[in-house]
């Protein structure tokens, strides 16, 4: 059956059936916004023990530059759990799934080999992040223990994908579980003993951890994956096909990277620049905890979706989820004694730090329901795999962006922590409104894409 074709809209598979939508939409949501939000809560975990290194400055920002290199090699990560979810309809697309994932495992790879080249490695610590002395040799360390990391991460988000897409979410909490242990022991382990020092102790811990993470997803999912079979479509499986699924979606994904260096680089151009660098981080690293239910939205959404439920009930279900977060977030927002425990007491801040980051927080307050808006949205047009409407919404977001930033550091008289926080939530507002915008016809159309 065509996309344009209209049937009724009704839920036709065996694991739509046995549970009622929003049991089975919540046992998808919290492993996968547990798995969204996993790598900054470790990242703060290793933090924490190389405060305890002899030069932790060093340490710790080594490994923050070398984390972050790292994690933009293997972007393709951020993405390839939604190609799983809308390819994995059969054994047959199965293997050509997996022939894709495995070419960006060793693309990404390749890449992580290329940069411990040690002119490439110079290139990028010395020109690139202008650091010297302890700081840039422990970056350098670092990156060579984090070369499997990019691949790793690629194979994690496609099994993640996979027992989501067959419905066996406790899988998920398993790998996630097995992921996390794994990097606090080997973490204190390496702490213990003189065998690496520095940055080098968190970036065995994390590549060791994501690698205990993909193979216990890996070894649990054998037999479930084999025991599935799936639904069959005319829809292309082909890896070319993929690839223009795909690439719209990698895209995208590099254009909100550019979000932060605009907004430091308008915030040191305004009022009180440091402080409002570092309230706005703060007040957007406490929401994004605090809203870590919205993460899993899209997946979940991708997820329920494939299993053929009413995709206005799914609807309903990611407004609720919005709704419950809002709730949450606003009376920690906007109860002064609340945000002052917070932000004060919990996070430590002070002064005009706290005062700043307060209001920060409060800016964000709007988002929960945009959020998981447009992740509905975008879902929807995933799952119908018309994704180049993506890259406008993504594009228009950048825009409303600069000009924000333009207007508010060259014509008003707005601090930093306005042009930031304020930058934040109003593209984030905005994106969700165009994801509508393209997205809601596709809404209707999500039950025949498949068929």
């Amino acid at each position: 059956m065509t996309l344009g074709t209209t049937t009724p809209l009704r839920r036709t598979t065996k694991s739509s059936d046995d549970a009622p939508l929003i049991k089975h939409a919540i046992s998808l949501l919290l492993p996968t916004a547990a798995n969204m939000t996993v790598v900054p809560i470790l990242s703060l975990l290793l933090s924490a023990i190389l405060t305890r290194t002899d030069n932790p400055d060093a340490a710790i920002g080594g490994f923050s530059v070398a984390l972050g290199i790292s994690m933009f090699v293997g972007l393709p990560q951020l993405r390839i759990q939604q190609l799983t979810l809308v390819f994995f309809d059969n054994q047959e697309s199965i293997k050509q799934l997996r022939k894709f994932v495995v070419f960006w495992v060793v693309l990404v790879t390749i890449i992580a080999l290329i940069v411990v080249i040690p002119a490439a490695t110079e290139f990028l610590l010395t020109t690139v992040f202008s650091i010297t002395g302890d700081l840039k040799e422990n970056a350098a360390d670092a990156l060579v223990w984090l070369i499997p990391l990019p691949g790793l991460l690629v194979l994690k988000m496609h099994y993640y994908g996979a027992v989501l897409r067959i419905s066996r979410p406790r899988l998920a909490w398993y790998g996630t579980g097995a992921g996390g242990i794994t990097v606090v022991v080997v973490a204190f382990g390496l702490f213990s003993t003189d065998l690496v020092q520095g940055a080098s102790i968190a970036a065995i811990a994390m590549s060791a951890g994501t690698l205990a993470e993909a193979s216990t997803l890996a070894i649990l999912s054998i037999n479930p994956i084999r025991k599935f079979t799936g639904v069959t479509n005319t829809n292309d499986i082909s890896v070319k096909a993929m690839a223009w699924f795909f690439w719209p979606l990698l895209f995208a994904a590099m254009l909100p990277a550019g979000t932060q260096p605009i907004l430091n680089a308008g915030m040191a151009r305004s009022p009180e620049p440091e402080v409002s660098i570092a309230a706005v981080a703060l007040s957007f690293y406490v929401f994004q905890l605090i809203a870590v239910a919205t993460n899993g939205t899209q997946n979940t959404a991708l997820a329920l979706f494939a299993s053929h439920y009413n995709p206005f009930r799914v609807r309903r279900f990611a407004l609720s989820v919005g709704v419950i977060t809002f709730a949450v977030v606003a009376i920690i927002a906007y109860i002064p004694p609340i945000t002052d425990f917070v932000i004060g007491d919990i996070m430590g801040a002070e002064g005009r730090l706290k005062e700043l980051s307060s209001i920060g927080f409060r800016l964000l307050s709007i988002l929960p329901i945009a959020l998981v808006m447009e992740q509905l949205y975008t879902a929807a047009l995933m799952r119908t795999r018309n994704t180049r409407p993506i890259i406008y919404i993504n594009t228009m977001r950048l825009i409303t962006l600069a000009i924000w930033v333009v207007v508010t550091v060259n014509f008003t008289d707005l601090n930093g922590l306005w042009v930031g926080a304020g930058a934040w939530a109003l593209t984030l507002f905005l994106e969700a409104v165009y994801a509508y915008i393209f997205g809601h016809k596709y809404l209707t159309r999500v039950i025949t894409a498949e068929q």
